[in-house]
Order: structure tokens, then sequence, then C-alpha cells
């Protein structure tokens, strides 16, 4: 998306502050000599078409400027050539006694061209301008100088005033860009700041996510390759039966989908996820009585891969830990589309609070199960076994 930046803001607010100005002088010029009497010129047609010419030409020039064209110092010049040569024409086709005065319309044009060339063009063009500029005028009124000391104090007035008008118009320009130059720096460090923080923002979640995919593999080796290892590694199962070679066969399979980066091994569907759960933990020895109800359907890939991590690790648990051997699943789907899930046991039982946090209570069973949404209660008392409960509902 494209902006205009503090510095183009503030030209055209010059072009249009000035530029108004601009008007004002000239219209105030040209009521002053409509108002004059004509017999205080000379040539009066030369007079009026001379003022109409400047007229013409600053509505060109500052249409111009308003519509985005920059003005250049060649239009400085030019302007600045008009009116000087105005300021001399227009004193000098006036008659004696009202060159300064009211009669002569080229004293706010002179200002406003001197504004033109302070505001609008380089240092080594504006003196020039304002010294032309004076002189142009000075051989203009020059008959009327000679007269007497009260045309010369108007005069000075006159140059002075042009002079200390152009100053303060280029002081006043300066501060408008200097303060656009300020806040652009100003603006430019500010989207130098959201983007560094927007990419320290971006560094953090992706270490975060690496983290995160980190201790979702941890979770799924936890649950299935090292708890079939360590059954092997215990002696806790014959491993020579068909169902613990195919179990075996399984956690290859998802090693190997680990190594590849795909997740092959790795079910979308709830009802046939919690179907290899039990088939799997049945090959590792555990008798499972399952109940089940119908599940909903269109449950998100990351809420069925952590309530199947969940249940996998609660069953585990139950194997490794109740001494029955055996274990109670029960799913149910609701209307909202939720599940509960609650794996039971009749084995030894432990006191909740006294259980150290590890991967097995904690980071496989609730952990991943609140990350998805959901919530898991685990209640249990040494000698009367253990009951998890998961359940997640739609947001």
């Amino acid at each position: 998306m494209s902006e205009v930046n503090g510095r183009e803001q503030a030209e055209r607010v010059l072009v249009r502050g000035f530029g108004a100005l601009r008007l004002a002088q000239y219209a105030t010029a040209g009521a002053a000599a409509v108002s004059t009497d004509r017999s205080a010129y000379l040539r009066p047609g030369v007079v009026f078409g001379l003022y109409a010419v400047a007229a013409v030409w600053s509505l060109v020039l500052y249409g111009a400027a308003l519509r985005g064209r920059r003005i250049t110092s060649l239009a400085v010049v030019a302007d600045v050539l008009l009116i000087g040569v105005a300021l001399v024409v227009i004193g000098r086709l006036t008659a004696p006694g009202h060159a300064i005065g009211w009669a002569n319309w080229t004293v706010g044009p002179a200002n406003a061209a001197g504004v033109l060339a302070v505001v609008f063009s380089p240092r080594r063009l504006a003196g020039p301008s304002i010294l032309l500029l004076s002189g142009c005028y000075l051989a203009g009124v020059w008959r009327d100088l000679a007269a007497g000391s009260s045309p010369l104090a108007s005069a000075t007035g006159n140059i002075g005033s042009l002079v200390l008008f152009t100053v303060a118009a280029g002081f006043a320009a300066a501060w408008v860009r200097s303060s656009a130059r300020a806040a652009d720096e100003a603006h430019a460090a500010a989207l130098a700041a959201q983007r560094q923080a927007a990419d320290a923002a971006a560094r953090m979640a992706s270490v975060e996510a690496r983290d995160w995919e980190r201790r979702r593999q941890y979770r799924n080796l936890h649950d299935t390759v090292l708890s079939t290892l360590t059954v092997g590694a215990m002696g806790q199962i014959d491993l020579n039966t068909e169902q613990f070679r195919s179990q075996c066969e399984r956690d290859a399979r998802y090693l190997r989908s680990l190594i590849t980066g795909s997740d092959d091994a790795m079910s979308t569907d709830l009802g046939a996820g919690l179907g290899r759960v039990m088939r799997d933990l049945a090959a590792l020895g555990l008798r499972i009585d399952h109940n089940a109800a119908e599940l909903p359907t269109g449950v998100p890939g990351h809420v069925t891969e952590a309530l199947l991590g969940a249940t996998r690790e609660a069953l585990n648990n139950a194997r490794k830990h109740a001494g029955t051997g055996q274990a109670w699943l029960t799913t149910r789907g609701d209307d909202a589309g939720g599940v509960r899930v609650t794996v039971v046991d009749r084995g030894a039982g432990f006191v909740p609070a006294a259980t150290r946090s590890g991967y097995g209570l904690l980071g496989s069973i609730r952990h991943r199960v609140v990350e998805a949404g959901g919530q898991c209660d685990i209640t249990s008392t040494p000698g009367e076994g253990t009951t998890v409960e998961i359940t997640w509902k739609p947001s």
C-alpha cells in the first residue's frame, strides 16, 4: 500500500499556502490598479495588459504545482524576470508622484515572486532574485525618488517589506520541511521497530513451532515405540507371538514416517484410530473391554491426534501400573459434535498429588488434551484403580 510521506505532504501545504497568499496579493494589486484614476498612467493599456499577463502566468504556475508538478528553478527565474520587467515598466509608465503608491500594482506581486524564489529554489538563486527585484523596483520609481525625501521613505519601506517578508517566508518553509523530515524519520524508525518486532515474533513462533513438533514426536514415540521396547525389554510378553511382531512392524512404519516426513502412520479418523490403539495395546498384553457409541465426524486432525495419544497413554499406564492386565474403554459422541473418552482400570491406583510430573501422566495425557482445547480429569485412589476422563467440545 503506497503512502504519501511527510515531505510530500509538506510540499503540498507550502504550494497551497503560498499559492493562496499569491492570489491575495494579485487580487489586491488588481483592485488597486482598477480603482486608480486612469490619468495616473501614461499608457493604461500597457499597464493593465502586463497585469493580465502576470496574473495568467501565476494561475498557470500554481495550477500546475497544485496538480503535483514540481516548481522548477527555470519557472522561478521566469517568474522573477517577468515581475522584474513589470517593476521597471509600470514604474516608468506611472505619472510622476504616483509611482510610489497604490497606482503601482507591482509591489505585491514582487513580494510574491520573492517568496517563490526563497521557498521553491536553491539558495544560490534566492539571494540574487531578491536583489534583482529590489533593483528593478528602484529603477522603476527612480523619478519619484529624485523628487524628495517622502517618496524615499515609502520606497525604503516597500523594499524592506520585500526583503523581510521573503525571509520570513523562507524560515516558515524551512520549519515546515524540517518538521516533515523529523516526522518521516520518526515514522521510519517506528516501522523499523515494528519490522524488528515482527521478525522477532516470527522467529519466536518458529522456535515454538519446532519445540511443539519435537514434543509431539516425543509423545508419540513414548506412547508407541518406547512402550513396545519397554515391554520387550522387561519380558512382560512373549516376543514370538504374531501380535507382538505385528506391533513391532507398525512401530517401524511409524519410525519410517518420521524419517521421510510423512504422517502415514497417524490416523485422521477418530474411530479408526481408537481401533488401532486398542489393537496395539492388545499386542502388548492388555485386555480391553470397549463400550462404544457413535463418534462424531469432522473432528479436526490435531484434536484427533491429541485424543488418540492421550487414550493410548492412559491405556499404557493401565497396562504398566495397574497390575491387572485389564482396562475398560468407553467412547461417546454427543449431539454438539463433542467427544468423551473414559479409561478405567481396577488396579493398584495411586495418589495423584504425589505423582511426579512426566510424559506419561501429564505430558502425554493432560497437557496434550488441554493444548487441543479439551479437558482431562484423572482420579485415582490406592488400591481402587484409576479413571481417566477426556472430553472435547467444538468451540
